[in-house]
């Protein structure tokens, strides 16, 4: 086993076909990396001048011409070849050794557990996806939690790395929980099975006049002022990412500024005369003497409603008059590798938010995919904890499983120090140490 460097289009034909092949183990998403000030090396594992496996490893001079080094849900190989495995990071890491990067870390794409909305594991849990679970391990109905263990104690126990990967929330450089639902499917019985408040918010997002494209120019501008207030990330990262990558694709929500104004009005004007048919409901039952509860819920509701749409109302009108071609408030980054498309990255206008653009953006994404070829669909991150009042990320966790996602939880980071005594001494020599940020 020997480690060799490949050329960016040698690295993605091998990359790109893997059965792990995923967006971060691109050229594309290498080129990206180099805007946020890391290099790149496309490295294959080569066994008896057969590439048995790849990665695209990140890494940056810290110390002493030292480097820390990192792959990206990386690395590609037969994670289920345990001699194979362990030959490749035994090689690398004296590769890395040679090469002055004293440390390394990856985050595979091994699948730790696949869970029900709520989190929960066990097998008779009703809404655990089984067929996503054989969808993604090659179509074979496995556990995979035993299955991620054993390749855990492999790389834990003969290749000595330390795991890093117990974490609930966004603690490592890649998130490690996912929503994520399997295709086909049906659209319109899923919209009818889906929660009544998410199904609220796409109705409402369409009636407010959002609409939905897809930017075929993949063009930066249109929404790089949201992402930049979402990631901060440099204008060039979004650039090396999208440029001349058929996998990747940008979508995007823009408010009808004429619809917005109409529709609000038109809304507000109807629930008005809702809201004074059930005042005289309320008056005619306190003058008979009958309960008024119900009809004094519905009236209290319909006030907050009213209240709503006025601030539409005002919101609409200005939009009008700055953007009369209408306005771009969400973005999403589509991926597609392999059996899966990916919400890769996505965000909104905090303005905004309250006409839930983000909500339908994601639905008429799924729903264009929804009879493809792809075998799954990925919302993009949440976290692991599933109680509403520990966690303060939940309302994340609620956007993205309100599709009817599963949860994907991925093995999480591993790390070795391949030059222990440089390491030490970049962690005892410096107050501010670099953390990989992509």
């Amino acid at each position: 086993m020997k480690i060799v460097e490949l050329k960016p289009d040698e690295f993605d034909n091998y990359a790109k076909n893997h059965e792990y092949a995923n967006p971060w183990q691109t050229s594309n998403f290498g080129k990206a990396a180099n805007a946020l000030g890391y290099d790149t090396l496309y490295l294959g594992f080569e066994d008896g001048k057969i590439i048995k496996g790849c990665t695209l490893l990140l890494k940056k001079a810290v110390y002493l011409g030292q480097s820390i080094s990192y792959a990206p849900r990386g690395i590609l190989i037969d994670f289920e070849d345990y001699k194979l495995l362990e030959s490749a990071l035994k090689t690398l890491k004296e590769y890395l050794n040679d090469r002055k990067i004293m440390s390394f870390t990856m985050d595979p794409p091994i699948i730790m557990s696949v869970r029900n909305k709520h989190g929960e594991l066990k097998e008779d849990s009703s809404g655990v996806d089984k067929k996503l679970d054989a969808i993604l391990h090659g179509g074979e109905i496995i556990k995979a939690n035993p299955y991620a263990k054993n390749i855990r104690e492999v790389i834990l126990n003969k290749v000595k790395f330390e795991y890093r990967g117990e974490n609930l929330y966004f603690e490592g450089i890649l998130p490690r929980w996912y929503a994520v639902t399997t295709l086909p499917i049906n659209a319109r019985t899923l919209l009818s099975k889906i929660d009544k408040r998410a199904r609220t918010k796409l109705r409402k997002a369409a009636k407010l006049g959002v609409e939905i494209l897809k930017d075929e120019t993949k063009d930066v501008n249109k929404f790089y002022e949201i992402a930049k207030e979402t990631y901060k990330k440099p204008i060039e990262y979004y650039k090396n990412l999208l440029e001349n990558n058929e996998d990747c694709e940008i979508y995007l929500a823009r408010i009808n500024s004429e619809k917005y104004v109409n529709n609000s009005k038109v809304l507000y004007e109807r629930e008005i005369e809702r809201n004074e048919v059930l005042n005289k409901i309320i008056q005619e039952k306190n003058k008979n003497g009958k309960n008024i509860r119900r009809s004094l819920n519905q009236k209290m509701e319909s006030d907050k409603i009213i209240n709503s749409y006025k601030e539409h109302l005002v919101k609409s009108t200005l939009t009008l008059k700055d953007y009369p071609n209408g306005k771009i408030v969400a973005f999403c980054i589509v991926t597609k590798n392999g059996n899966n498309v990916s919400i890769f990255e996505d965000g909104y206008l905090k303005e905004h938010q309250d006409i839930a653009a983000i909500s339908l953006l994601r639905w008429k994404i799924l729903e264009h995919y929804s009879s493809s070829n792809f075998r799954t669909f990925n919302f993009g991150a949440i976290t692991g904890e599933f109680n509403k009042k520990q966690n303060s990320y939940y309302g994340l966790n609620e956007a993205r499983l309100s599709l009817r996602g599963s949860v994907l939880e991925y093995v999480g980071e591993f790390g070795v120090m391949t030059n222990r005594t440089m390491y030490n001494l970049y962690l005892a020599s410096i107050k501010d140490r670099t953390n990989f940020k992509i």
